[in-house]
Order: C-alpha cells, then structure tokens, then sequence
C-alpha cells in the first residue's frame, strides 16, 4: 500500500456530521483523572526541587569504586 493510498483514505473520510456533548459522569472521570495526573507532577516536581544538597566528598566517581573483577579475569 502505497503513500497515495492512505492519503486518497484520509480525504474520502468524513467527520463526524453530529458532535455528542460529554455527560456529567464523563466530565467527572476526565476532571479528576487530569486533577490526579497535575498534582502527582506537581509534588515530584516540588520533591525534587526541594531535595537537601548533596556534599561531594560523599560522592564516589566510577574510577574509585572497586569491583574486585579486574584483578582476576576468566
């Protein structure tokens, strides 16, 4: 199937000639379902904005940590 194809497609489809409003149930769902998605963001966003500063002495580059393989490889 080629690209023409599927645009020849996309323009023979119609839209929809009746637009159905959303019920009270459905605005209920989606309110709170984007209320829960906003506030989840908003408090990791403030979590780790707000995390305690980090000292680098405690900090260990890959260069100083042993893993005790190079010393006797198979």
């Amino acid at each position: 199937m080629t690209q023409r194809y599927w645009l020849e497609l996309l323009a023979a489809a119609e839209a929809p000639s009746v637009l159905v409003p959303l019920s009270p149930v459905g605005w209920l769902v989606m309110m709170v379902s984007i209320g829960a998605v906003v506030t989840l963001s908003g408090f990791c966003v403030y979590r780790v904005l707000t995390l305690p500063p980090v000292e680098e002495e405690t900090l260990k580059g890959p260069l100083e940590i042993d893993t005790r393989d190079t010393s006797d490889a198979d």
